[in-house]
């Protein structure tokens, strides 16, 4: 690559990797329970306009949502995008403020056939959920003796954990009008969960206090694999239709549970199997340099399959629920003459809809959630940087007795070469 393009990349991703690895200990509360929360889907570009992009057909700006757009390719295009969060969570037991970061999307793409037949592989971050409660506490110790006297505290329970993929992908355009994509999915994550007493306040009669107990500790491993399919139709100029299917797969999983005051650990293997995934989206043109466009994805949780005890333990099996999303917006493609100010560069606007895979509270939670965005072109045409900022609403206090509000700011960078 450039200089320039290969300094802005390695930046991002020096920076973004350096607050992923201290991302913050609390997330909304609803991805307490369950599933976790899925992340934010896409490039910067893409959540600009309200998350749609499975049908883009762009040899300069390559969709990851839908690898068959990435069969325009021509030359050696490396993706990366990283995004922070901070919101505002009400529930019954207080009210808090968090911030996060991550870099759920890393991608390169190396054509074989320049536009015609091209190879991908990444790094795909798609659930996850970092968590910490307490609750005050006061414990008696030695009870009936002389030393008997309480100290104070509080137990925290800790949860944190991510789910994600490593797609290696290839696809092939044998029209103009037409690319199919095949990918195998490698599945890996884990989830870990730590329950403790923190002793705050010293006994009078003795050195107990600034001591953490642990009570319990128990992580999950998960390790498996699944094939999506997909496909990008031009049936006409301008007109995209893209869709994408991931086939119902199953994760292997293995528990470590370790108990406080016990010498050892149990281990037990279980086996997960996940629902399908379909999505399906449409690109249209409004005239001059505007576009809009949307997409639709779901995914049925109801039809997860796990251990009984895996599932009855949290409640989850009831609470699981058909998972929808919906997106759309428009976008002002960058001019190719020169404008101008600002007119030279793109603009996005739009919104999504999302229904979460459980309940919380007996309701589904519902996120909405509003975008902006733009981008700018790297020197000589070697790629691009986009921004998108986003504000979004998690939830409802009277339905579900919680309720989250977020704003987003996603980065994404990709660079351009001819490699050979």
């Amino acid at each position: 690559m450039k200089r320039s393009t290969m300094m802005v990349a390695a930046a991002l991703l020096a920076v973004l990797a350096t607050t992923t690895a201290t991302t913050a200990r609390a997330q909304t509360p609803f991805a307490l329970r369950s599933v976790g929360q899925r992340l934010a889907d896409g490039d910067a570009r893409m959540l600009g306009r309200g998350g749609w992009g499975l049908a883009v057909a762009d040899s300069l700006d390559p969709g990851y949502k839908n690898l068959a757009s990435t069969a325009w390719v021509r030359q050696l295009a490396l993706s990366l995008t990283g995004y922070g969060e901070t919101g505002n969570h009400v529930s019954p037991a207080d009210s808090r403020r968090t911030y996060r970061t991550y870099v759920p999307d890393v991608r390169v793409a190396m054509p074989i056939r320049k536009g015609v037949l091209v190879f991908s592989a990444g790094f795909k971050l798609e659930r996850g959920t970092a968590w910490q409660t307490k609750v005050d506490s006061t414990w008696t110790i030695w009870p009936g003796t002389d030393w008997a006297d309480t100290v104070t505290g509080n137990a925290q329970f800790e949860r944190e954990g991510s789910v994600f993929k490593v797609p290696l992908g290839l696809a092939w355009r044998p029209t103009p009008a037409f690319a199919g994509a095949v990918s195998l999915n490698l599945e890996r994550g884990s989830m870990r969960e730590t329950l403790a007493d923190y002793f705050l306040t010293p006994a009078s009669n003795n050195n107990i206090g600034l001591y953490r107990s642990v009570i319990a500790v128990a992580e999950d491993q998960y390790n498996g694999s699944s094939a999506t399919v997909a496909g990008l139709f031009l049936p006409r100029p301008g007109l995209r239709l893209g869709v994408t299917w991931t086939g119902a797969n199953t994760v292997d999983a293995t528990r470590k549970t370790e108990t406080g005051g016990v010498a050892g650990r149990i281990y037990n293997d279980f086996q997960v199997k996940r629902p399908a995934e379909f999505s399906v989206g449409l690109a249209a043109p409004l005239g001059g340099r505007w576009e809009c466009g949307g997409d639709l994805r779901r995914q049925d949780w109801r039809k997860l399959v796990a251990p009984v005890k895996w599932l009855a333990e949290p409640g989850w099996q009831g609470e699981l629920v058909d998972e929808l999303q919906i997106g759309f917006g428009v976008e002002r493609q960058r001019a190719n003459e020169r404008h101008g100010g600002a007119s030279n560069l793109p603009l996005r606007v739009g919104a999504s809809w999302h229904r979460w895979p459980y309940r919380v509270g007996g309701h589904e939670i519902i996120e909405r959630s509003i975008s902006i965005g733009t981008g700018f072109p790297l020197k000589a045409g070697n790629g691009h940087l986009d921004t998108a900022l986003t504000y979004g609403m998690v939830g409802d206090e009277t339905d579900n007795g919680m309720r989250s509000r977020y704003v987003r700011l996603a980065v994404s960078v990709t660079g351009l070469e001819a490699w050979w």
